[in-house]
């Protein structure tokens, strides 16, 4: 874990009454979850709403001494520190007590850099982890989908730019990705990824929203927006999957028969620092995320990538749409040359995760979609 992750957040509303032994509650279920770990620090914002009921943020970290410190400094109105030996270990029976941070509206968080939390909710196979930082007033949230062997770490940028904005920005992790759960029996389809969104959706209550989706993940996001279209406002996909329909039978079927190869995991491994592009951190990154990832997700997968209909996925949603591709991605066969009305654009020099290799360049293409598709 990096410095500054999040071991757990809880976002909710509770009677005012009972709110500070709700609120303890939830602190030492979430200090104990992660039993051998030191929890230093916790803090949360409450403030009262309509019928007596209280509106509750509740963060929990798990950092050195020396890394909340860097967080909250050394002001005391922020943030309390328990106990004051960083070694010492949070245990189930320890009195615990909560000090009260500013609320601020449209910033879930009680830092500006939006930090990773363990919330989940069920989906259609297991549970599913998201990252969502909250707030959003009345602009419409932003659901983003990572592609194969992704989390959602790698949208940490464009969570960050929409948050300094005071746009709420979610990002799930997908079945067997991350932190969430793999799915039994395995199931990796695009149509089963999508339905992870959906229950995302529901999950968090979100009735219209725009969505994010890379690589495989722009396939699952255009299917979400299938079955869904009335509430997904737009969709932003970036260097999105490629018509593989389009190819001749016989290539379609040497790939497929190579993802039972004895050394498909060699060829993938190759396949991803082939399209990682020129930025070594960021190779190195995707292929230790891929390590992490269990081969049967990107496999399962991208069988089923070679079956989807790309062209029928795209009629079924007539809402606005854009396509941020690489340079590699600008073919016969891509997204955006198989239907009228998606626009696009070329980042020069990006490799296929624009968003990790130029990742100014798509937050100021996803301002001005937000701008023009959803600003409300």
């Amino acid at each position: 874990m990096g410095p500054t992750m999040l071991a757990r957040t809880w976002r909710g509303v509770t009677k005012a009454e009972d709110a500070d032994a709700y609120l303890t509650y939830l602190h030492q279920t979430g200090l104990t979850h992660y039993r051998r770990t030191p929890g230093n620090l916790a803090a949360y914002c409450l403030r009262k709403v309509a019928d007596g009921r209280a509106e509750f943020l509740l963060v929990t970290l798990w950092e050195s001494m020396d890394a909340v410190k860097r967080f909250a400094g050394d002001s005391p109105e922020r943030a309390i520190f328990f106990p004051e030996d960083d070694r010492y270990l949070i245990d189930r029976d320890l009195h615990v007590t909560h000090y009260e941070v500013p609320f601020a509206e449209g910033q879930a968080f009680v830092s500006p850099r939006v930090r990773f939390d363990d919330f989940r909710v069920a989906g259609p196979a297991g549970d599913l982890r998201l990252v969502d930082t909250g707030g959003g007033g009345k602009t419409l949230p932003v659901l983003f989908v990572h592609g194969l062997a992704g989390n959602a770490s790698h949208w940490q940028a464009q969570l960050e730019h929409l948050a300094a904005r005071g746009r709420r920005g979610i990002a799930l992790e997908l079945r067997g990705h991350g932190g969430s759960t793999p799915p039994e029996p395995e199931d990796y389809t695009l149509e089963s990824l999508a339905g992870d969104v959906s229950a995302v959706v529901r999950g968090l209550g979100l009735r219209r929203f725009v969505l994010v989706g890379h690589s495989v993940g722009a396939g699952v996001a255009l299917a979400a927006a299938g079955e869904s279209p009335r509430q997904v406002a737009g969709l932003f996909l970036v260097d999105p999957m490629t018509d593989t329909l389009q190819l001749p039978e016989a290539q379609r079927e040497a790939f497929l028969a190579s993802l039972d190869a004895p050394d498909v995991a060699q060829a993938v491994r190759q396949d991803w620092a082939q399209m990682a592009g020129p930025r070594a951190d960021v190779r190195e990154r995707l292929l230790a995320d891929l390590d992490a990832t269990p081969l049967r997700a990107v496999v399962g997968a991208q069988r089923s990538m070679v079956r989807f209909d790309l062209k029928a996925a795209l009629a079924r949603y007539p809402g606005p749409k854009f396509s941020l591709v690489a340079p590699d991605n600008d073919a016969p066969r891509s997204l955006h040359r198989l239907a009228e009305g998606v626009p696009h654009q070329v980042v020069e020099g990006a490799g296929h995760w624009i968003h990790l290799d130029h990742p100014d360049a798509v937050n100021a293409a996803l301002d001005a979609f937000l701008t023009r598709s959803a600003p409300a």
